[in-house]
């Protein structure tokens, strides 16, 4: 028809693909590649800027952080659990609370073997039954008592001891009421006079030398010194606004096994206080 121009092709603007669909098909393929590249590169770069931040914090978040089963506070496990259901809340005192429920299927599932083992828990003791508010708070088909893993007790804050300070030790000082001693040993009145060699000598005449006094005992090198007795060390008691001020988190975890699963299924119910 007069008046409609003809259709232009991708050959009319690139004149040397005119009549050459090998190179049309070369340029094709590459632009093609060239985009999937950019492309991959742009959501890789994407995904490093935001790998670092921790993002929106959910209560989940929250109640595995309170129970200490949170991916973070295990950085070499490598794996981690999810719960089927978690609870955060806080007591009417304004403690936070947390309760936790996984469901392991056991069987080639990793099942309650793996999942003591990746958080460094000890095996199930005795049975005893569910808090109330667990129940309360999780309202699911939760048995009533469960097979409770043993938690250890706090460490009890050190109290005064007496510890031995070589360096305080004691001097001994005399007494007021001890009597000084003569080295060459006690004086006696009567004590004959040191015999000169001539009977009528008189003892004042300074031509006569009387004898010697015997020299007191010297130690010898090889005679050791008496070692100093050391004296107990007090320490104070802390007072109450020296010790800390948060308490521990309690943390009871209560297992159930899944009548009819497969080996190693679990129900896993955790109540966490902070």
């Amino acid at each position: 028809m007069d008046g409609i121009p003809p259709e232009r092709t991708v050959t009319d603007s690139w004149p040397a693909l005119h009549g050459r669909p090998v190179l049309r098909r070369t340029v094709a393929v590459g632009l093609v590649l060239c985009v999937s590249v950019a492309a991959a590169l742009v959501v890789r770069g994407v995904n490093a800027l935001t790998a670092g931040g921790t993002g929106r914090e959910t209560d989940r978040d929250r109640a595995e952080r309170l129970a200490g089963l949170h991916p973070s506070q295990h950085p070499g496990v490598g794996r981690f659990y999810v719960p089927v259901g978690a609870v955060y809340t806080h007591t009417s005192g304004g403690a936070p609370v947390a309760y936790l429920h996984y469901r392991l299927g056991g069987g080639r599932a990793p099942g309650l073997g793996d999942f003591l083992s990746a958080y460094d828990l000890p095996s199930p003791g005795p049975a005893a039954p569910l808090p109330a508010d667990l129940l309360a708070a999780l309202g699911g088909d939760e048995p009533a008592e469960a097979p409770e893993l043993p938690e250890s007790a706090p460490t009890p804050a050190p109290g005064p001891s007496a510890t031995a300070d070589p360096a305080a030790a004691p001097t001994e000082s005399p007494s007021p009421d001890a009597e000084p001693t003569d080295p060459a040993g006690p004086s006696d009145p009567t004590a004959a006079a040191p015999d000169s060699g001539d009977p009528d000598a008189d003892p004042e005449d300074p031509a006569v030398e009387p004898a010697p006094a015997a020299a007191p005992d010297e130690p010898t090198p090889d005679d050791p010194a008496p070692a100093p007795l050391p004296t107990p060390t007090w320490t104070p008691t802390p007072t109450p606004t020296d010790l800390p001020t948060h308490a521990p988190t309690a943390r009871r975890i209560y297992v159930a096994t899944i009548p009819g699963g497969l080996p190693g299924a679990a129900d896993i119910y955790i109540r966490a206080t902070g």
